[in-house]
């Protein structure tokens, strides 16, 4: 679930000025996908991302109203932004470009506790994208993520944004590289459309699997995705 100017909605690539609005009240969307079975729900303040405002209130109304577990992500650049949404009762926090940081992990790492810390590393073909995809850096991911390890994070989420919304199935090849050189929890995001992209991670290290706009277009229905991945 993303949220921009309070209302879910999904992007293209990152792009907020393409964004597809899918529901006016995003706790509405929550419990859509309570009800066809959700176990966790990812959500991210896209407006905190790309720094152009910030959801706050609306992200912890969905936190204490889903009723399952919510991790959250989008604009955590600072221990007190993360600890505010744990104490709200997030299961755990996303840190992307504050993830470049190592002081900022250790801080998240020493306060919160390994469960609670989830690093996002976005990149374009293993090129880093920080604040919202808005830069590309010259940082490899794969290289992140085993500096990342060192220093204690256990859940990575590895999205290849030239895929991501855009219905055309993930680019998997670098990111399950990565996942098989590593011994933390890794999540991948990023252009799932079908059952058989799903197919695909079988046999594979990864933990699981982040779907958002192929949900909400219907070329994966939730109940079935679940069962692939069991």
């Amino acid at each position: 679930m993303d949220i921009s100017r309070g209302r879910c909605v999904r992007l293209t690539r990152g792009r907020i000025e393409d964004a597809t609005v899918y529901f006016d009240d995003p706790l509405d969307a929550a419990k859509r996908w309570v009800e066809e079975g959700a176990e966790m729900l990812h959500l991210i303040d896209l407006d905190a991302a790309v720094g152009v405002g910030e959801n706050i209130e609306e992200v912890k109304r969905v936190i204490k109203g889903a009723g399952i577990p919510v991790e959250v992500g989008g604009g955590i650049r600072s221990l007190e932004r993360a600890r505010g949404y744990v104490e709200a009762g997030a299961e755990r926090v996303i840190l992307g470009t504050a993830a470049l940081e190592m002081r900022n992990i250790r801080d998240a790492l020493g306060v919160l506790g390994s469960m609670k810390v989830m690093a996002a590393v976005d990149h374009l073909m293993g090129r880093v994208a920080v604040k919202g995809w808005k830069e590309l850096t010259e940082i490899d991911a794969m290289t992140l993520c085993t500096r990342l390890e060192e220093e204690g994070v256990r859940n990575i989420m590895m999205t290849s944004i030239d895929r991501d919304g855009t219905m055309k199935g993930p680019n998997l090849e670098y990111s399950l590289k990565v996942a098989a050189s590593l011994k933390s929890d890794v999540y991948l995001a990023g252009g799932f459309t079908t059952l058989k992209d799903l197919y695909l991670l079988r046999g594979s290290r990864i933990t699981g699997v982040i779907v958002g706009k192929a949900l909400y277009e219907g070329s994966i229905e939730l109940k079935e995705a679940r069962e692939v991945l069991k």
